[in-house]
């Protein structure tokens, strides 16, 4: 199966290549450039910010107990800076390579995860550095002080820890953001074990494991849950979904010859004027969609045309039609993914509701003619 966009252009393998090859040897030129400057920079840098917490103006209370561990804690912060600042062009340069090639939907996704991602975290973290760690530094030692004991700070844990921290809010930004133009769009489904919310955890948590210092080991794992659990209660308070947020995925069944078939239903409301028929009385193999006119909402065509990609449905059924007044351009897109374009004709029919829901049961079996 090939699908052809509109705004895709033929060009060979190799020349994607080479824009991939050059893209990646630029970024990695600014990078270096941001290293080395960094590093010329990176002492005055940490001087200021140490002279600016609450515990910077004595004398003495901050000390280095592992000159080897001091070392990689200046570079793992020269290469977070480094970083921070090459991160805008990398997604100027992501956005820039992958604009031809990916869904509406999915392009719509990757530019408000980049965009949204990048800025949000950049604020994020000069807001952790500038006045979230301070503060917290200040409370930690005004609730752990003990009267006639010195408190000493190893600057080697402080950073770790900060940095540590930074790379947990980023994630954490970058997992919300993901999630939620991913519901938002259709491009996963209410399903705890969506494959489009898997991959977005997962991606997630090993990215985590990656940049989690030695500094938050013992916390790791409760880091990680949280990175889960608190981006998935946010999006129950985001925008309703394109094609509703009770969506579900077909579930393939098998016919008498071996084959598989996939089924999505698509309960298009019609404006209010087709019947309808409730997300708990279909079928459990059968997959549902809802939209209230899917002629009238080109950004519910674009996410069912995903869907139907996604879960390689090769049966299409619309409530309201036969599918005949969808525009042109959705019903070849479909033609051409292999799926089959049908309708019940509920807008003229005006069936009962269990006549409805036996319609719908005859999905279920494993051929239809």
């Amino acid at each position: 199966m090939r699908l052809r966009l509109s705004r895709d252009v033929e060009r060979p393998l190799r020349e994607h290549i080479d824009e991939l090859a050059m893209r990646g040897t630029g970024l990695l030129f600014v990078l270096s450039l941001a290293t080395v400057f960094w590093w010329w920079q990176i002492n005055p840098f940490l001087e200021a910010w140490l002279s600016s917490l609450p515990l910077g103006a004595a004398e003495g209370t901050i000390s280095i107990y592992d000159p080897h561990g001091w070392m990689s804690t200046r570079w793992s912060m020269i290469a977070l800076l480094a970083l921070i600042t090459t991160l805008p062009l990398a997604g100027q340069q992501l956005l820039s390579f992958t604009s031809e090639g990916l869904l509406p939907n999915e392009q719509k996704w990757l530019r408000f995860v980049t965009v949204g991602g990048v800025g949000v975290g950049l604020i994020s973290a000069v807001l952790w550095w500038v006045w979230g760690y301070p503060r917290a530094i200040e409370s930690a030692g005004t609730v752990s002080g003990v009267n006639g004991i010195g408190v000493q700070y190893d600057a080697v844990l402080l950073f770790e820890v900060g940095i540590g921290v930074s790379w947990w809010i980023f994630l954490s930004i970058l997992s919300l953001i993901g999630l939620t133009m991913a519901r938002f769009l259709s491009l996963m489904v209410s399903e705890p074990f969506d494959p489009f919310r898997l991959r977005v955890h997962g991606t997630i948590l090993f990215l985590w494991w990656l940049a989690c210092p030695s500094a938050l080991e013992g916390t790791w794992l409760t880091l990680s849950v949280l990175l889960v659990l608190l981006p998935e209660v946010i999006i129950q308070w985001m925008p309703t979904p394109s094609l509703s947020s009770k969506a579900k995925a077909p579930h393939p069944i098998l016919d008498a010859e071996g084959a598989l078939h996939s089924r999505l239903f698509a309960m298009c409301h019609c404006e209010g004027a087709c019947p309808s028929i409730s997300h708990s009385a279909t079928p459990k193999s059968l997959g549902w969609v809802e939209n209230q006119a899917l002629c009238l909402d080109p950004d519910a065509r674009d996410a069912l045309l995903d869907t139907v990609l996604r879960h390689r449905v090769n049966h299409l059924i619309i409530s309201g039609c036969d599918g005949s007044p969808l525009p042109m351009e959705f019903r070849q897109s479909i033609t051409t993914s292999n799926c089959k374009l049908s309708g019940l004709g509920w807008l003229d029919s005006n069936p009962s509701q269990k006549l409805r829901e036996a319609e719908l049961s005859e999905f279920t079996k494993t051929s239809i003619d």
